[in-house]
Parts: structure tokens; C-alpha cells; sequence
């Protein structure tokens, strides 16, 4: 299953009484579905935004890297996220839970739900491995803007947040890899070959 807004959602929701500070009420209901709704946005079928470069490595051929084979691994990093947020100028009690929330969910639905599609260059059938080489955190911190805004209302606080998570979670996806089946027709007779290649989050 491909992400959607929904499952990012269902993540932050999940994930809201993991840290020392749970972070409950209305508020943070509305925070998860903005995140849903930002990193969506952001993440999926945007190469400008999100992509991954690698290397499919089998039999030479016509294929492509199916995304219902692929997976993506992100592994937690709440210390990250923490430092960006405080880059950003937030801090506070709860910045440390927070963090940990965020990143959680962040790595929970990405390594879950996340899956990439791309050409597999002159490989017919095979492997793929891929690394996050592009995460965009000035285009997410701006989608950010737009979606924090009724929840956390107008002034500087909204900006705040929106950079310190933008470029915490960027950094955090830039951590990613991949790995996923390289499907298609092969060469006649099969010959080994490899290619680079350039994948977009689905």
C-alpha cells in the first residue's frame, strides 16, 4: 500500500503517547491531519522534492522498478528533529516529546507504507537498491506553512514550526534507502547487466 494522507495521519495519531509528554486534545488532532495533508503533498510523485538515485543490477533488458515490489526504510531520529526545531527557535517542555513523536511517525509510515517507482535503465529483470539523495526542506517548511496555519493561527509560532520540522524531517528521509524487484523483459539470451537509476516516492 502506497502512502496517503491518511495513513501519515493515522501514524501522528498513533504514535501521539510515545513520548514522555503525551500530546493529546483537539490541537494535536488537527496537527496530525496537517501533517497527513503536508507530507503528502510533499513527499509523493514529486521528484523535485523527494527522489532517490541507485543502482538495478540483473539480466539487461526493458524493466521498470514496479513500486508494489519496492520498500523504503527511514530509521528514527528524534535527536535530529529535536535540533532542527530548536534551530528554528522552538523550544520549550514538550519540544523534546515533540521530536519524538514526529520522528516516530515520520519513520513508522515511511518504512511501512513507503514505496518508489522508476525506469531501471538498460535492466530488464533484477534487483534495485536506492539511497533518499533529494529531500527538499524549503518546499516542505512552505506546504507546512499552509497547513499548520489554522491549527497553530497566525504569528510567528507558525513559522517557527513550520522550519524546524521541514528541515528536521528532510533530514531525517535523507537517511532513507530502498530496496524492491526490477520487473520486465530480458534480454535474449540473458545477458548480466547494470544501470544507475532514478526513482519517485509513491
Amino acid at each position: 500500500m502506497a502512502l496517503n494522507p491518511g495513513l501519515i495521519q493515522a501514524s501522528f495519531m498513533t504514535m501521539r503517547t510515545s513520548a514522555i509528554h503525551s500530546l493529546l486534545g483537539i490541537d494535536y488532532d488537527r496537527f496530525a491531519q496537517g501533517m497527513g495533508l503536508a507530507v503528502f503533498q510533499w513527499a509523493v510523485g514529486q521528484p523535485q522534492n523527494l527522489a532517490l538515485l541507485g543502482t538495478a543490477t540483473g539480466t539487461l533488458g526493458t524493466g521498470i522498478i514496479a513500486a508494489p515490489t519496492t520498500r523504503l526504510i527511514v530509521p528514527p531520529n528524534p535527536g535530529l528533529i529535536k535540533v532542527a526545531l530548536m534551530g528554528a527557535g522552538v523550544n520549550g517542555a514538550t519540544s523534546s516529546s515533540l521530536s519524538l513523536v514526529v520522528s516516530s511517525s515520520i519513520s513508522q509510515v515511511f518504512s511501512t507504507y513507503g514505496q518508489y517507482t522508476g525506469s531501471s535503465g538498460t535492466v530488464g529483470t533484477g534487483a534495485s537498491v536506492a539511497k533518499v539523495t533529494v529531500a527538499n526542506a524549503a518546499t516542505l517548511t512552505g506546504i507546512l506553512r499552509g497547513t499548520l496555519l489554522p491549527i497553530v493561527g497566525k504569528g510567528p509560532v507558525v513559522n517557527f514550526l513550520s522550519i524546524g520540522l521541514g528541515n528536521g524531517i528532510a533530514g531525517m528521509l535523507m537517511t532513507g534507502t530502498g530496496f524492491g524487484a526490477v520487473t520486465g523483459t530480458p534480454s535474449v539470451p540473458p545477458l548480466p547487466g547494470a544501470s544507475p537509476t532514478f526513482s519517485t516516492v509513491v
